[in-house]
């Protein structure tokens, strides 16, 4: 018997060991499993290694995020296309609400808006989702006194480095086109559109990613503020086209002055692009997705290839963290916009789980009439996206995208920035990818990640 009694003891430490690491799993998974919460009423109606060289804030999203779905299954499930006209427009007030740039703001005397803006930029967003010296840092960027001018010979487009008062560092691209002009061919031809640059950044505000530096228009006089300022290399590079005056600067693509640009008269409108603080340095990726821009040759992935996600998982750069998912957001964002030409992308070197920073958005807006279903392969082929993004999107349709946005935009210094057929082109585009993400969703509900719990 005293040889019984430590065999049962042992049978039933073990029963109950058992019956708790079942306990804990079942609560593991119903943890796990996104029960969220009742859907806005208002809302409901309308819902429905490729390594290369190369208080007030609470308040405003409140205004603008219902509560979540009950449940991620039943989060696309409202019918297509049904909204109330007035519950719309409540919301388009809203949007604008929140997004639109104060330019009223009076920072305190002597106060360093240079430092402000690089105190935003963290390895997880480049501004912060409610900033209310952004208007003070833009007006400086669009206004301030322009102490030096060179050249930037990094990348294939023509763009000016400029250093403004207080010595902060901004890119100056130049206008190439009138507004309704349409850029014909491929979709990543022709040169960079400033006003893109500048639209992609207030975009990028009303989805919420904080991934593009701030961007705003101006318009400098080449012989007045550049030329007294600029560096021997940029002077040789100046010109005179008539009465205009031009330069063609020095990139890959600029040669002589046959690819140069030219003001009118003296005067260039450009999009300015704030540097990024010195403190950080960045690695620059292959997109897994990018094209080979070569005649006859076409990359893996435009072959419909079933397993090509499921390869570039297997790379350690994507198979955790946030990279893969940043890609996706950056591909719908580019398919919106139009921009057919993310070849590469760059991360904050040394830093953990670092967001993927969506640099150059130049060639979007080229031509509103040609939707390139192509940039969405990354949605496609790996049928996964945020489901912040995607709530996103959804807040956004029936035509409240371009209502907000224009509201937004109407106070650059440059404004109008688009014509209305680009606007009509990105609530159509809006549409569709919505429509895409509620058919993946609908046949697997964990299309949608990072779903958060209520």
């Amino acid at each position: 018997m005293r040889t019984g009694r430590p065999i049962i003891m042992k049978f039933r430490t073990r029963v109950v060991v058992l019956v708790v690491v079942i306990f804990v799993i079942s609560a593991v998974c119903f943890i796990s499993e996104p029960w969220l919460g009742p859907l806005d009423e208002e809302l409901s109606a309308d819902y429905l290694d490729l390594s290369e060289d190369e208080s007030d804030v609470e308040e405003a999203r409140a205004a603008v995020a219902p509560e979540v779905s009950e449940n991620r299954e039943d989060f696309f499930r409202f019918p297509f296309g049904v909204f109330n006209e007035s519950s719309r427009q409540k919301r388009i007030e809203q949007f604008i609400g929140r997004y639109d740039v104060d330019w009223n703001f009076e920072p305190l005397p002597g106060t360093d808006l240079w430092k402000i803006a690089s105190s935003w930029v963290t390895p997880e967003q480049i501004h912060g989702e409610y900033v209310p010296e952004l208007g003070a840092v833009l007006s400086a960027m669009s206004s301030g006194p322009i102490i030096k001018a060179d050249v930037m010979t990094k990348g294939s487009q023509l763009k000016l480095l400029l250093f403004l008062r207080g010595g902060q560092g901004v890119l100056f691209k130049p206008k190439w086109y009138d507004r309704d002009y349409i850029v014909e061919g491929k979709p990543y031809d022709g040169h960079d559109r400033h006003n893109g640059e500048i639209v992609a950044f207030h975009f990028n505000r009303l989805l919420g990613f904080n991934r593009v530096p701030l961007t705003i228009g101006r318009v400098v006089d080449l012989e007045n503020e550049i030329l007294p300022v600029a560096t021997e290399q940029l002077k040789a590079t100046f010109f005179k086209n008539g009465s205009n005056t031009c330069f063609y600067g020095k990139c890959l693509y600029c040669k002589d002055m046959s690819t140069g640009v030219c003001a009118n008269g003296t005067r260039m409108e450009g999009a300015v692009i704030l540097g990024l603080p010195p403190r950080f340095m960045f690695i620059k990726y292959r997109h897994p997705w990018g094209r080979t821009y070569r005649e006859g040759h076409t990359a893996r992935w435009e072959h419909g290839d079933e397993n090509y996600c499921t390869d570039v998982q297997k790379l350690s750069l994507f198979g955790s963290g946030r990279l893969l998912l940043d890609i996706i957001d950056a591909c719908v964002f580019d398919y919106i916009v139009g921009n057919a030409d993310r070849h590469h992308f760059e991360m904050f070197l040394n830093e953990t789980d670092s967001i993927l920073i969506m640099f150059d958005n130049g060639k979007s807006f080229g031509n509103p009439f040609q939707d390139e279903e192509s940039i969405l392969a990354p949605l496609k082929q790996c049928r996964r996206i945020r489901y912040s993004t995607a709530h996103n999107l959804r807040l956004l349709r029936h035509g409240v995208l371009s209502k907000v946005l224009g509201d937004v935009l109407s106070r650059d210094p440059l404004a109008p920035l688009l014509t209305s057929p680009h606007f009509h082109a990105m609530d159509r585009r809006l549409e569709y990818t919505v429509r895409l993400i509620e058919e993946y969703a609908e046949a697997d509900p964990d299309v949608l990640v990072e779903v958060p719990v209520s």
